[in-house]
């Protein structure tokens, strides 16, 4: 038969007429070529049984299956050719398998893919004739026309290609779609990082009522409308995003990142807004973990890394809130400045870290030579320095070293001092006198101090001050301090017990747990590592009522000046005539302060402090959390209803 351009194509005459039973799992693609050559060998005639001739495509990526009565599948995929032997285009290539295993049939010794789809066929009935694997009646439906038995040559699977060439659609092969099925239904590289929030965005968007969907032939997602009935590939909003998809490339090509990101916190409000009419009672609140965690990762940070951005990130968000609520939409300069902060957070973390991480733990860079020489400043407040830090590494002089360590823990750093000199003061000294037991530098022995000695004085030899000596003996000092406090060091747990100082811990950059308040305005710390979340302040660890914990011992003489006070207290009140000292403090005897008998402890509201707090309570003893207060159903001096 001759083709439309003239040339001899060959036909596939079917027997009779074939009642199809197949299933499209995926339609595929038309294939494009700018060789009108190439594009021929994609496409093919049929003549029916009423002599009428059928014209179509060869999709590519086409794949359909039949189900046989021995209750397998027999399955048809198609790929793009390459070429022969001899350098020529090939066409389409066909390749059949069967059973839930995908069992390639006639495949020789290659992998099954055949550009002859006829001659294929043909194998794979002799394969299953020759093995008895199927019965006659399959054998007999079997022996037809493969593109009719596997719908490349059905009305329905031709139009859908050129639907689906001229409309896109979201294509779904397992259970839901994918984020790559989601990027390609947009029309987005699902490689491109800086459309990747779009496509989840569009993906977890649900749909508007009354809207549903359902996956059709060929795995391609339809959308139907329940009141009308209407039934479309298009999704609601796919509009939406379209235009929001042209949005963030033109702005991408004009380089104004902040843009979108203006976009996105606004999508991220209205998103609140939507759900908070629908969900009022059990809204939880703006600043939560979910919408800090989504407001991060807009302006391109991950909080689970950089944690040190949460405070500023709460803040943000209530600024962008407030604008949100007053004109519905944010400020350009608010988005600007909120990127700036975080930036600069990011920046100072890192640099604080590489400081602890690294430069604390570097060895000592000291100059003992430029030191002496007056050649070094103080760092604080830059005169020259006369003294060095053994611990805090730094060059000081002398009145700021003391400044800087008269308590806390720099109390006990092993400083390397310098004697200054006695007539200058500002210079160290590098002569010492014999003769006036004076230190001075060389300057003010030379010129000054050696003209007022008297002629014997003048025979001593002044004695050279030895600072490597000294360095030597301080340096070996504070290597045996640090040594001992490491052996000797508590966990910050133990040592921040009993502290009400949430507020300090909870200003400290970068630390895993977060403070936050639920619906009920009640405080919970959420910890965006683990994604765990607890009542308890992760500072506070009881510790005392803990059953494990060692005994403490009671202090004799914080108890005898309790007493004290308390004796006092009665005195006073029972000159006053306000009250008496009860029965049962009376009996107390008072304490001895040599005897090995530990004094009575007051209980109740005799006791001087109040019990532990409820929250360390909780802690420690679990059944105390299901207590709550009795019911009060009337007021102290309101009669009861008769």
């Amino acid at each position: 038969m001759l083709g439309d351009d003239g040339q001899e194509v060959q036909l596939h005459q079917p027997k009779n007429d074939i009642d199809t039973r197949h299933k499209v799992v995926k339609f595929g693609v038309l294939y494009e070529s700018y060789d009108p050559d190439e594009e021929k060998l994609y496409r093919y005639h049929h003549q029916r049984q009423d002599l009428r001739v059928s014209k179509g495509s060869i999709p590519i990526g086409f794949e359909s299956y039949i189900p046989l009565n021995e209750g397998h599948n027999l399955y048809l995929e198609t790929r793009e050719g390459g070429l022969s032997e001899e350098g020529l285009l090939t066409g389409p290539a066909y390749r059949i398998s069967w059973k839930f295993e995908r069992e390639v049939l006639a495949a020789g010794d290659g992998d099954g893919w055949c550009t002859d789809l006829d001659d294929l066929w043909t194998r794979v009935l002799a394969q299953f004739e020759n093995k008895n694997l199927l019965s006659a009646e399959s054998l007999e439906y079997l022996d037809a026309d493969p593109f009719v038995l596997f719908g490349i040559d059905d009305e329905v699977t031709q139009q859908a290609l050129v639907k689906l060439q001229r409309f896109p659609s979201l294509r779904c092969e397992a259970s839901i779609p994918t984020f790559e099925e989601w990027a390609a239904y947009l029309r987005v590289d699902p490689f491109d990082s800086e459309m990747k929030w779009l496509v989840q965005a569009f993906e977890e968007t649900e749909l508007p009522k009354p809207w549903t969907c359902y996956k059709g032939v060929g795995s391609i997602v339809c959308y139907i409308r329940s009141d009308t009935g209407q039934v479309t590939w298009k999704h609601p909003f796919y509009d939406y995003f379209r235009q929001l998809r042209d949005f963030c490339r033109e702005v991408h090509n004009t380089g104004k990142p902040e843009e979108i990101m203006k976009v996105r916190v606004n999508r991220l409000l209205w998103t609140y807004e939507a759900s908070r009419t629908e969900t009022a009672p059990d809204q939880d609140p703006l600043v939560s973990p979910e919408y800090l965690s989504r407001l991060a990762d807009i302006f391109g940070y991950d909080v689970k890394v950089h944690g040190c951005i949460v405070r500023n990130l709460k803040a943000q968000l209530r600024v962008f809130a407030r604008s949100y609520r007053e004109r519905q939409d944010v400020e350009f300069g608010d988005v600007i400045n909120c990127a700036e902060m975080l930036q600069r957070d990011v920046e100072k973390y890192a640099e604080m870290q590489d400081h602890w991480l690294h430069k604390v733990k570097e060895e000592v860079q000291f100059d003992l030579n430029l030191l002496s020489n007056a050649e070094l400043q103080c760092v604080n407040c830059g005169q020259i320095a006369l003294s060095f830090c053994l611990e805090c590494k730094d060059y000081l002089c002398l009145s700021c070293y003391d400044s800087l360590h008269t308590k806390g823990s720099r109390l006990h750093h092993a400083p390397f001092r310098l004697v200054p000199c006695a007539l200058c003061v500002n210079k160290p000294a590098k002569l010492h006198c014999t003769f006036t037991d004076k230190s001075l530098c060389h300057k003010c022995y030379a010129m000054d101090h050696i003209k007022q000695l008297p002629p014997d004085g003048k025979e001593n030899q002044p004695r050279r001050i030895d600072y490597l000596q000294q360095y030597q003996r301080y340096a070996e000092f504070a290597k045996e301090r640090n040594q001992k406090a490491q052996a000797s060091m508590v966990p910050p747990l133990e040592l921040s017990q009993g502290r009400d100082d949430d507020e300090a811990y909870e200003a400290v950059l970068s630390t895993d747990w977060h403070p936050f308040y639920d619906t009920r305005g009640v405080k919970f710390y959420h910890n965006f590592v683990t994604g765990e979340r607890m009542r308890q302040s992760p500072r506070q660890v009881p510790k005392t009522a803990d059953p494990g914990a060692e005994p403490e011992e009671m202090d004799l003489s914080s108890t005898k000046n309790r007493f004290r006070k308390s004796a006092t207290f009665g005195n006073m009140s029972s000159r006053s005539g306000r009250g008496r000292p009860s029965a049962r403090s009376a009996n107390i005897p008072p304490p001895s302060v040599g005897s090995k008998t530990q004094p009575l402890p007051l209980e109740g509201f005799d006791a001087l402090e109040t019990s532990p707090k409820a929250r360390a309570m909780a802690a420690s003893q679990p059944d105390m959390r299901a207590l709550r207060p009795p019911f009060r159903r009337s007021q102290p001096n309101e009669a009861q209803a008769m």
